[in-house]
């Protein structure tokens, strides 16, 4: 809670503090010669005439936020501010360089040294209802210790909210942050489509399958079994019409039973190689933080990444180490290194550690995947999706959507999965052609809510099905709401007078008087090639 109240007061002492990056009225003179819609250009002259030191855009899904960014980008460049870009995903910090704007994700902000300050800064901040509480105050500190003039919060709180704890935006707007709307969505290209995807961004669920019923793109079967080769069909059906087609579903069991069958059919019907390729690919388990720190979540086989590595253990930045055993008394596990080693390890010791699970999987030519990690080296994002195009001695071929080849050794391919069918949470930020989703009103009840066939439904240009075990029950399920709460909204009144107070500072720098609360630099250790089991 208090790092709740910190940010709302850090958010207030910048009101009316921050220099205007241009008039309202040159925004609008200059949106127009660029052809910007009326809600484009009116989040511009928020953004870039307010006085305050933190404002934000809100943008449904397909409202051509980055669209908005670019152009807010272009403007503040030509005020001579340098722009700089965070996300919390690499999709996200792929979309802000399409905009044109130098970005890397906000956990590498945080791990390493503070970037050096060049001249007037603008930070945009991308997919912002995906950072919890801690990143951001950790991100309000580091901006206002270096000196930032500006920062625009970017997303859609609409959409999925981050693992960690809290909703730090929505907490801030309430409280009074500076806040521009893009209302126009303009991906979905069928109006009737669009009046749909509208109505359910609108929180008018019901209205929004009523919609897609009289569409009839609303498909009844009961048997999951006979469901999901129905779904298959029809991806095998788009899959020759040349279009692109994502199957969402919300259960990770369901996603890799889905991309078991599609995948069964494509390859029976000819559209994959029967041969092909067995990798040995990772799995994240997505375990939050509370989970990291206990053995109890971990498993032999589990492998760990390090990505910030540590030198008291002889483990590199960006290196993997694998489970061997765990000791739950003492909270301890076992792990075995690339280079042999076997260290003990006490959960939660040290930061950016993910998990993952180790499965063999087959890939073919003609087989469709998704990066489930970034790659740097390679140029792509988690997320990103690509099409085997070959396979030689030692390399795989890649294609992406975007038309780009990529050669990558088996292990560079480590973090992919089939492409066929995902969660709503790893495709929030993808746009394909036909999109077709999979509820199961009983088995998914607790997964299923709006938010997430808000933004499974969105995804789509051209059209979207959806596949349910159930019609009449689809418009209740959907329906539900799966809020998350806040620390300041569990406490009683007595908690939040005990909490510490964070008063406005009234002086010409209100953040100078603040303690500094810097990101300490790790020390460097060599990165590690990959892994060697």
């Amino acid at each position: 809670a208090a790092l709740e109240r910190d940010n709302i007061a850090l958010m207030r002492e910048g009101r009316g503090r921050a220099e205007p990056i241009a008039s309202a009225d040159d925004v609008k003179r200059w949106a127009a010669r660029d052809g910007l819609a009326a809600d484009q250009v009116l989040a511009a002259q928020t953004t870039l005439s307010t006085r305050d030191w933190l404002s934000a855009i809100e943008g449904r899904a397909g409202a051509a936020k980055t669209t908005t960014v670019g152009a807010i980008r272009k403007f503040a460049e030509e005020r001579d501010y340098f722009v700089r870009g965070f996300g919390p995903t690499s999709g996200s910090v792929k979309a802000l360089n399409e905009a044109g704007v130098l970005a890397r994700t906000a956990a590498r902000l945080l791990e390493n040294p503070k970037p050096e300050k060049q001249g007037k800064e603008l930070w945009i901040v991308d997919e912002s209802s995906l950072l919890a509480t801690r990143q951001v105050n950790r991100l309000l500190h580091l901006a206002r210790e270096i000196g930032v003039e500006r920062i625009v919060f970017v997303g859609d709180e609409r959409q999925h909210h981050a693992i960690e704890a809290g909703r730090p935006l929505f907490q801030m707007r309430q409280a009074g942050m500076t806040v521009a709307s893009l209302t126009a969505i303009r991906r979905q290209r069928d109006p009737a489509l669009r009046e749909a995807v509208e109505l359910a961004a609108a929180g008018k669920l019901a209205e929004s399958v009523a919609a897609l019923s009289q569409q009839s793109r609303i498909h009844e079967i009961p048997q999951a079994t006979d469901r999901y080769r129905a779904i298959a069909e029809d991806y095998l059906a788009s899959h020759r019409a040349g279009q692109t087609t994502l199957v969402v579903s919300p259960a990770i069991e369901e996603r890799t039973e889905l991309n078991r069958v599609i995948r069964e059919l494509l390859v029976g019907r000819g559209a994959i190689a029967r041969e092909g390729i067995e990798l040995a690919t990772l799995s994240n388990l997505d375990l939050t933080r509370a989970q990291r720190a206990h053995a109890r979540h971990y498993a032999g086989g589990d492998v760990l990444r390090l990505r910030r590595g540590s030198s008291k253990l002889g483990i590199a930045s960006g290196s993997y180490a694998r489970v061997e055993a765990s000791d739950l008394k003492r909270n301890i596990l076992r792990l075995r290194t690339e280079s042999g080693e076997t260290i003990e390890y006490r959960p939660g010791r040290l930061r950016g550690i993910e998990v993952f699970r180790a499965e063999a999987r087959t890939f073919a030519v003609g087989d469709r995947i998704q990066f489930r990690a970034p790659d740097r080296a390679l140029g792509v994002a988690n997320g990103q999706f690509a099409m085997v195009v070959a396979i030689d001695a030692g390399q795989t071929r890649l294609r992406t959507d975007r038309g780009r080849e990529i050669a990558a050794t088996s292990s560079r391919l480590r973090h992919i999965d089939y492409g066929y069918a995902s969660t709503s949470h790893a495709a929030q930020g993808a746009t394909v052609d036909r999109v077709i989703v999979n509820v199961d009103t009983a088995r998914g009840v607790r997964l299923v809510n709006r938010r997430q066939f808000y933004v499974s439904l969105s995804r789509a240009r051209h059209d979207a099905r959806i596949y349910t075990d159930s019609s009449e029950a689809l418009a209740r399920v959907v329906g539900r709401e799966q809020l998350k709460t806040t620390a300041l909204e569990n406490l009683s009144p007595a908690q939040r007078r005990s909490l510490p107070k964070f008063k406005p500072i009234d002086i010409e720098d209100p953040f100078a008087a603040r303690p500094k609360q810097g990101i300490r630099p790790e020390r460097k250790v060599k990165r590690s090639q990959g892994i060697s089991w």
